[in-house]
């Protein structure tokens, strides 16, 4: 059954063609070791030239090592290539202000990607199964993102997924009735993870109600993604008939159906400040585009969309454009900065205490220290974490995508007249927390809805 719903997934989605060379996702575990199993078994029957393993060590658990041991072992008892990495993924998602899991994602994708561009390869295959798929469908719908009901596709450009019509409780089974040995990650059954919670609890309350779940789940993810797809490509057309990108014509946009209108409005905002606006900001924004006289709809701190009699525009909060503003702060202060809409405060913590957040930023600086926060001046310059030199500012808002308007109105920790921390966004390599640090200097700031 599960090998001939393998062969169905491949078949009806054309996940490999004649002569391919596949490079396996390899973490050990039941998925990618019955995957594995499957495209090795029916190599011939498909015509599959070469298949290679690639594990990367996440150096996140005291098994990672073993784990990576056990994966090597499994290559070499079969004959195949493996390509191993080892990576601080915590260090990664600090550098990088993002979560462990993407960072994870981020760096895998990134090994796979230059292994099959060095050993000319053609597809990456992952175990991702129809039970991931009811967990993604689940998940976003509880945090309200509709975009995420399509769930993952069973091929995205050289991403395949073999196990795409396969749930787990099928998997463990045809581990068990073939002998198949697997790695079991403890960090699955930790609920402080809200894929976990979703897994644990929640999916085997919704099977009792519907035995068939995975299967619905299926059907929906289908269905919604064809919805998506052809409203995408209709959004992406009427886009293009944008005279001018920087403003949107109001006569044009409210002539749209509304499930065009906010796509069209979403998009035009991503593509003018690369941030992606919330369901809540674009109903807002629907609501007062058939008012009268001028409003306006915040964006995020530094970004506003307005609506003049005509037009939507976006433009920087407060108008804040070639502004100088500057503050002092002292260790242990804290300070409303009613320009940027934020209350920043610093104290003092044991370096052993430290635990990172995208709101905090901690350095290793004199108790005694007075601060400076101010906007940015001409000839600013940087310190990247791991460069020895510095950079302009300017060229570090470009790396960092922030559109031209909102520069001047984005805050700055400088101490000594260099600049620790663009806040919101980038951290910089001076004074940083090491193994002897003792205590540390931290900062968080918190954005406030009134700036009266």
């Amino acid at each position: 059954m599960l090998e001939s719903k393998f062969l169905k997934a491949v078949r009806k989605f054309n996940l490999i063609e004649n002569q391919d060379k596949i490079l396996v996702a390899f973490s050990g575990g039941p998925d990618s070791l019955v995957l594995t199993n499957l495209l090795l078994k029916f190599q011939k029957t498909l015509n599959i030239l070469e298949i290679q393993l690639a594990h990367l060590n996440h150096a996140l658990r005291k098994e990672s090592d073993q784990d990576q041991e056990f994966c090597e072992k499994f290559a070499s008892s079969l004959g195949l290539k493996i390509h191993v990495k080892k990576v601080d993924v915590k260090k990664v998602a600090k550098e990088l202000k993002i979560s462990v899991e993407e960072a994870g994602r981020l760096e895998r994708y990134k090994f796979f990607n230059k292994i099959l561009q060095k050993e000319n390869l053609s597809k990456i295959a992952t175990g991702h199964h129809l039970s991931d798929l009811t967990e993604s469908i689940v998940l976003w719908f509880i945090q309200g993102n509709k975009r995420g009901l399509k769930g993952f596709s069973p091929k995205e450009n050289n991403i395949i997924r073999p196990l795409y019509l396969i749930t787990k409780e099928e998997i463990e089974e045809y581990c068990q009735k073939n002998g198949l040995v697997y790695l079991v990650d403890q960090s699955n059954f930790s609920r402080k993870y809200l894929r976990n919670q979703v897994r644990l609890d929640v999916i085997p309350i919704l099977k009792k109600i519907n035995p068939d779940l995975e299967n619905s789940m299926l059907n929906l993810s289908q269905f919604s993604y064809f919805d998506e797809s052809y409203l995408d490509k209709l959004t992406e057309e009427y886009y293009s008939k944008l005279d001018n990108k920087n403003l949107l014509d109001l006569s044009f946009v409210n002539n749209l159906p509304n499930a065009l209108k906010y796509r069209l409005l979403i998009k035009w905002i991503y593509e003018n400040t690369n941030t992606y606006p919330s369901y809540k900001q674009i109903l807002s924004l629907m609501e007062i585009l058939d008012k009268q006289g001028q409003k306006e709809i915040k964006i995020s701190r530094d970004i506003k969309v307005v609506k003049t009699y005509d037009k939507l525009e976006i433009l920087a909060s407060e108008n804040m454009e070639n502004l100088q503003i500057e503050y002092k702060l002292k260790v242990g202060q804290k300070i409303f900065l009613k320009e940027f809409c934020m209350e920043l405060e610093s104290y003092i913590i044991d370096a052993e205490d430290f635990k990172k957040d995208k709101h905090t930023e901690c350095f290793d600086l004199p108790e005694d220290s007075i601060l400076e926060i101010r906007t940015r001046k001409e000839g600013d310059r940087f310190l990247p974490f791991n460069r020895k030199t510095e950079k302009k500012l300017k060229d570090v808002f470009i790396d960092l995508k922030i559109p031209k308007y909102v520069r001047d109105s984005i805050p700055l920790l400088v101490y000594n007249n260099k600049i620790l921390w663009i806040i919101g966004y980038k951290r910089s390599g001076y004074y940083p927390v090491s193994e002897n640090s003792t205590k540390v200097i931290c900062f968080r700031y918190k954005e406030v809805q009134s700036c009266n």
